[in-house]
């Protein structure tokens, strides 16, 4: 029961979280940007989901130099790594692994969240980014929408591309 409330709870904030986010987005509130460790924020959100993705028998690996260090609207930035990781989460109710690593490219970073379940539906794949797009999982189809939108705000990108040993992959490239 404490573990069913305790999610519930977790559920219903990320839930009012993402509304939050959707209003501040369209009335164009964008909250200072700090020096933030990248580690340390896909941490905060692995640390959020380890229950569950534990609970459901998936694994998460993370690859990310303690050392890169850039100004990132902190929570939002939770939110995106939140929105991927539960996502992947959800896509593999009987078990698999979630890998998250980063490396300097260019004049950036890549950043890639990989898991090993069933992929991207083809039926969601040309409007994944788009507002109420879901592929029948729970939520309302907000979350990639919005991250997408975080990572344009911070001058970057995310983009999903076929993982040819299966599973989905989505590539995130932030300003350095």
């Amino acid at each position: 029961l404490q573990r069913l409330a305790g999610n519930i709870y977790r559920s219903s904030r990320v839930i009012n979280e993402m509304l939050q986010e959707l209003v501040d987005v369209s009335r164009g509130r964008i909250h200072p940007p700090e020096t933030c460790h990248l580690n340390e924020i896909v941490g905060a959100a692995v640390d959020v989901l380890l229950p569950v993705a534990t609970e459901r028998g998936v694994a998460i690996e993370t690859s990310i130099d303690p050392s890169i260090e850039m100004p990132l609207e902190r929570a939002r930035m939770e939110r995106v790594f939140l929105n991927l990781i539960s996502n992947a989460v959800e896509a593999m109710p009987s078990g698999g692994q979630i890998s998250i690593s980063a490396l300097r490219n260019g004049d950036g970073f890549l950043v890639e969240v990989r898991d090993t379940g069933p992929g991207i539906p083809e039926v969601v794949r040309a409007r994944l980014f788009q507002p109420f797009v879901t592929s029948g999982k729970n939520g309302l189809g907000l979350g990639l929408a919005l991250s997408r939108q975080t990572l344009l705000d911070h001058g970057g990108d995310l983009w999903a591309e076929n993982n040819v040993t299966g599973g989905a992959l989505f590539r995130l490239h932030l300003p350095g």
